[in-house]
Formats: C-alpha cells, structure tokens, sequence
C-alpha cells in the first residue's frame, strides 16, 4: 500500500529530502501524539535504531506493532485513520481474501469490522508474516497462508529492489544481479479459493507489488467466483497492470477509487 517514489530518499535534491523527512515527521506525531511520534521519529531517522512501536486498536486485545524507519507506520495511518478499505458498497462480506497482507493491518481493519468473516491472509515474505501472525495468530475465523500469489502453484523469487519489507517483489527471476532475493512458495487463485465454501470469495484483497499483472492475465477459470476487488494497482513497477486488471473484471462493473485503492464489485442482483 504504502510506496516512496521511485528513486530513493537518498537520490532525492536537498529540497525534496528535506520535504519528505518533514512529511515523514508529521506522519509520526499525527499517528503517534506530538512527543512520541517526534521522539520516534528522531530515533529512527537520525540515530538509526531499529526498534517497534506499540499502538492500541480500539476493539484489539493486544496493541499493534509498527516497526520503525519502514512504512509501517504510513499503512497505519491509510487504513485505520483513513479507512482507505471501507467498502463502497452495503454487503458485508462473509469471505475475504488478503493477497499481500503485510503485517495483517488491512486483515486486522476487516476482521473489526466483520467478525463473523472467515479470512484468509496470504503473505510471503517471513518477517512480515512473522509480524502478521502477532497481529492476526489466533483470532478465530483467520487462516495465515506464508506464500506468493501467482498463476500457478510451485516456487517463485521474492526479491527486494532496494526499498525494503514494504516493496518486496515476486519475480520468475532475480530483478538483477546481486539484488537480495529468496525462493518462496507460489500458490494458485484456484488453490487459495479452495480454503473458501463453494470456492467463493465476497472481497478480495489485492496489493502484491506488480504481480497481479500475472494472476490477472490467468483469470478466465476463477473470476467468476470473486464478487468484490479491493486492488491497489502497480504499473510503474510493471506496466500493464491495469490492462490486465480491467480486461479480467469486466463481469464487475460497479467502480470506485479510495486512497490508492481501486474498487469493482457486482451489482446484488448478480450475486
């Protein structure tokens, strides 16, 4: 979800360094209250210490943790202070769908908001899932799947371009040589739908970094079980991103864009 610009802050002009450490800075204390936010801030950017921040949900038992120096913070903000995944449409899901779940914040936010769902919440890369299971292990109803996304079961490389946990990327092969990346299991849409009644998902989920150009492309044998998309979409990593997306979800034509997030869900008289 959350997403720098393309160079890193490193590439940036003085300006829009400068520009973005204030950004980043505000983003803090708005999430984390005036001192603590600042302090954190000051920990992470200037003095480089890795540490987690605890927050409270209102509605969660435990707090949440948010690791400091990544985006952690910022996906935050979009989903529980922007809501950038209320839905724009009055059905409650009773099957969802997390594809690139991250630390489980969005999976978190739904399962708030529709107890009663059955969750499944798919995410590849081990400290994410790691933290994603801290989050979500044990609420009942949500299944952890520790995989990619892709057209077909078997094996696939995570690779990180250089921007760290947040924009991780699956790729047939490494980006380029000496990037950082690791083989990781693939799993199918047809394979994921069958944790579902019927193979049938109400709301899907979407936001893996480029890789929904491949699962969409295959598409033909399962769109017609998905009734909702929640999708954030990734042509400057991967163009044809949002061909591939718009040619598969045709047989959903309602439309609206939230945040960074596109939705298409079916009118209720087709579901």
């Amino acid at each position: 979800m959350a997403h720098l610009p393309d160079t890193t802050q490193n590439q940036l002009s003085g300006g829009a360094r400068l520009k973005a450490r204030v950004r980043e800075c505000i983003l803090h204390m708005r999430v984390l209250g005036l001192m603590r936010g600042l302090l954190a801030w000051v920990r992470a950017r200037w003095l480089g210490q890795s540490f987690v921040i605890p927050v409270h949900v209102p509605g969660v038992k435990d707090a949440v943790m948010l690791r400091a120096g990544g985006s952690d913070i910022e996906v935050f903000k979009k989903i529980f202070f922007d809501h950038e995944y209320r839905l724009p449409f009055d059905k409650r899901p009773g099957t969802i769908l997390d594809l690139g779940a991250n630390t489980g914040l969005a999976a978190l936010y739904f399962h708030l908001h529709f107890p009663e769902a059955q969750i499944v919440a798919v995410e590849p890369d081990p400290d994410n899932f790691a933290m994603m299971q801290r989050h979500l292990g044990g609420l009942p109803g949500v299944v952890l799947v520790q995989a990619a996304v892709w057209s077909h079961d078997g094996e696939i490389i995570l690779t990180d371009p250089g921007v760290g946990s947040w924009g991780l990327r699956v790729e047939e092969e490494p980006l380029a040589a000496g990037s950082a990346c690791r083989p990781v299991p693939a799993v199918s849409m047809i394979t994921l739908l069958g944790h579902f009644p019927g193979g049938r998902v109400d709301l899907l989920k979407m936001d893996v970094e480029g890789a929904e150009k491949v699962v969409f492309a295959s598409s033909t044998a399962w769109i017609q079980n998905i009734d909702a998309i929640a999708i954030e979409l990734h042509d400057r990593y991967k163009p044809g991103c949002s061909r591939a997306f718009f040619t598969a979800v045709q047989s959903l034509p309602c439309e609206q864009v939230i945040g960074e997030n596109y939705f298409v869900w079916r009118p209720s008289a087709d579901r």
